[in-house]
């Protein structure tokens, strides 16, 4: 069972690795960008920012996984790793995560469309027929909605290991999508509880700063300013507890893939497993 190891490897990882933390926080800092315009109100400021973070965000991501797997591999990491395997694995990163996004964007979104409509043609039915049909066709709406949520978790069950295929294994965009699944079909039970504990970890890890955002933001206090200033402390909060969470997250990420046997090119496979 290499769940439970590799979890337990991404606190070893950043134990024995700390600079791994600031390579997460590179990486949340850059995924937090478009928030800028949010501050400032532009929406300008949003496009630029976001488009930066998409551009940006393949790089320290190669980067993070680059140094992780350095680390298991009983070496000390540095900072010119993650230049190193950012560098090396961009072009594949960036048309793989731009793929990958599309995908489960456009599933969830028709999904959710296809959902919305059997709602509202609940609620219309309603107003003709019995409560019990719209009741029903609520009902239908809210099925589908399950659906949809399924249908995405599959996707991304699946599909989650094409980063750690580019960078580990040095696999190309498409081919990385092909052992991502291939891997998945062979150990499904142990992706599936994995994939729900990381899941589950990164919204309890994010519920504070959520919940946060809900009680302190208050439209009432934008004339005075205090609300840019919440949310610049509450963005600053986000940014340091995403770095943090990215830095375990893709350490055990990294080691979940490797003690599942996928890399072909390691000479020390053995030791990253035991």
């Amino acid at each position: 069972m290499a769940v439970l190891p590799a979890f337990k490897d991404g606190l070893t990882i950043l134990r024995t690795n700390p600079v791994i933390l600031l390579a997460g926080l590179l990486f949340a800092l850059a995924s937090q960008l478009a928030t800028a315009g949010e501050l400032v109100g532009s929406l300008v400021v949003v496009g630029v920012g976001f488009v930066v973070a998409l551009l940006l965000g393949p790089f320290f991501l190669g980067g993070l996984i680059g140094m992780a797997l350095e680390a298991l591999e009983g070496s000390t990491t540095s900072l010119g790793q993650l230049v190193e395997s950012g560098r090396a694995s961009y072009v594949s990163l960036l048309g793989a995560s731009l793929l990958f996004g599309a995908l489960l964007f456009t599933v969830t979104v028709v999904g959710m469309f296809v959902a919305m409509f059997g709602a509202v043609f609940g609620f219309a039915v309603g107003g003709a027929e019995s409560g019990t049909v719209a009741m029903l066709a609520v009902g239908l709406g809210i099925l589908l909605v399950l659906a949809v949520m399924a249908v995405a978790f599959v996707l991304f069950m699946f599909l989650q290991f094409f980063n750690t295929a580019i960078v580990v294994d040095g696999n190309r965009a498409f081919e990385s999508f092909s052992r991502s699944i291939s891997l998945v079909r062979s150990n499904l039970r142990s992706v599936v509880g994995y994939s729900l504990l990381w899941i589950g970890i990164s919204l309890v890890a994010f519920a504070p700063v959520m919940g946060l955002e809900f009680v302190f933001i208050d439209p009432e206090l934008a004339a005075a300013g205090e609300q840019t200033a919440t949310r610049a402390a509450i963005t600053g909060l986000a940014v340091v507890l995403t770095g943090i969470l990215y830095s375990y997250l893709y350490a055990v990420h990294t080691s979940y893939y490797t003690r599942l046997g996928s890399r072909t090119d390691a000479p020390d496979a053995e030791s990253v497993g035991a």
